[in-house]
């Protein structure tokens, strides 16, 4: 059976729950539903976004249409969608680790705190140390030890200054009092290829990309606040009594603010119907991706509880 077959009867509660709603939300969506992605076709924001809205036709009834609208960070759909009118059709599908990130590093036109209302999240994309399987270093403290007594010349791998690969590792440094030499990559498929080459020492890099190189890739520890999804048996920092800022980024759907409540209020309802089912679980693990639901005031609460440590760190970078 398909993953929309499936979720579809996991959905009945929901369209139960409709009819209690507000007029004006009763009669959304009342035509097709615009989802701005800003990510190029393929990858795994743009894989949860388009599952997603897939399963919220089947529950709605109307299409939910994906657009892909890339660049700056997610800042290029952002502007597209409070440009529009804040009804509900169009929404936009915000990677938020590396979206608020970007808007620390130079000033956006749009603010996510203040334009933007948080729907729902529905994945969660974190960090992980990695090494190849042939390495020396078994363990995180394996690693730590050999860093802590270089002389900074070790090399480490991620995607680019700013996204929060970066920001993990640079945090996980500072941590253990070390240095190291990064080298950016431009994607991780680049980064996980030099780490294969054994061109640099370790790499920040994500549970996709530990997909089909299960034999070649070893993962010592996440950035998160819980197990992993996929690999549920590797450690995260605070297990190993790690303290650090870490960057963990929400797969989240967003709509510009001033939107009716009442139609945040459904549509995250859906959204938390589908994240609970085992088809679209089952889909997004697959993947390399950990299914996780929050409403939006609880992402909110996380970002603003964390936004301070982050800054603390982008600003480490421009002083360096």
């Amino acid at each position: 059976m398909g993953i929309l077959k499936t979720i579809r009867a996991g959905l009945a509660g929901t369209a139960l729950a409709l009819a209690a709603l507000p007029a004006a939300a009763q009669d959304w969506p009342g035509q097709p539903v615009t989802v701005l992605i800003p990510f190029s076709p393929g990858g795994a924001n743009d894989t949860v976004a388009r599952t997603m809205g897939s399963a919220l036709e089947e529950t709605f009834g109307v299409p939910f249409t994906p657009v892909n609208a890339t660049g700056a960070g997610g800042f290029v759909a952002a502007q597209q969608l409070v440009a529009g009118r804040a009804d509900g059709y169009t929404v936009s599908h915000q990677s938020l680790g590396t979206f608020i990130l970007t808007s620390l590093m130079n000033e956006q036109q749009v603010d996510p705190l203040e334009d933007l209302t948080f729907v729902a999240q529905m994945a969660q994309l974190t960090s992980a140390v990695a090494v190849p399987a042939s390495s020396e270093y078994e363990t995180l403290q394996d690693l730590i030890d050999a860093l802590q007594a270089s002389d900074g010349s070790m090399t480490w791998g991620h995607t680019g200054e700013g996204g929060f690969h970066h920001v993990n590792g640079v945090s996980f440094l500072d941590a253990i009092g070390a240095e190291g030499r990064d080298v950016p990559f431009d994607g991780s498929s680049a980064s996980r290829a030099a780490l294969l080459g054994e061109q640099i020492d370790y790499a920040i890099l994500s549970t996709s990309n530990y997909l089909g190189f299960e034999n070649e890739l070893r993962f010592l520890a996440f950035f998160s606040d819980s197990a992993d999804a996929v690999l549920p048996d590797v450690p995260t920092m605070g297990d190993l009594g790690i303290d650090l800022v870490y960057v963990e980024t929400p797969s989240v759907w967003v709509v510009p603010a001033g939107t009716d409540q009442a139609i945040v209020d459904q549509l995250s309802a859906a959204i938390s119907e589908v994240v609970g089912s085992d088809a679209y679980r089952d889909e997004l693990i697959s993947l390399g991706i950990t299914p996780a639901y929050r409403d939006g005031a609880e992402v909110r609460e996380l970002i603003q509880n964390r936004i301070g440590g982050w800054q603390a760190i982008i600003d480490g970078l421009d002083a360096e």
